[in-house]
């Protein structure tokens, strides 16, 4: 019993983090500025399993005239650009600093897929306690 309690507790701690992390991310890209960036180097690190993880860094110019070199807000287990390659971004108005390559939508979907899991995990701890 205590168990599936934990993965419903788990299941509800999942479904919240990805409800309010996908709210963040509607908030901050709703007005976003669509512009073009340059990809100037990619960060690696090793995480778990010892599987190289790149980060891409691209710079790109704000509506005033500010130039800004940012992380990109996900990674990959490949470079995904080559540098020097010019590809298109919205950066969010209200964090400049926080953009997304124009089409891509990983980070979404792995908000909602963590909204799913964590609803089939409450789900599943709440049919199969005992009554």
């Amino acid at each position: 019993m205590k168990d599936l309690m934990f993965v419903s507790v788990t299941g509800f701690m999942v479904f919240l983090a990805g409800v309010l992390l996908l709210k963040r991310e509607i908030r901050l890209f709703k007005n976003s500025v669509i512009t073009k960036a340059i990809v100037v180097k990619y960060n690696s690190d090793n995480g778990m399993h010892r599987v190289t993880r790149y980060t891409m860094v691209a710079e790109y110019m704000l509506n005033d005239g500010k130039i800004v070199q940012s992380l990109e807000q996900a990674s990959s287990n490949r470079q995904k650009y080559l540098i020097g390659t010019e590809i298109e971004i919205n950066y969010s108005q209200e964090r400049p600093d926080m953009f997304t390559v124009k089409g891509d939508y990983s980070r979404k979907t792995i908000m909602v897929g963590m909204i799913i899991v964590g609803l089939a995990m409450i789900i599943f701890g709440v049919l199969y306690l005992p009554r």
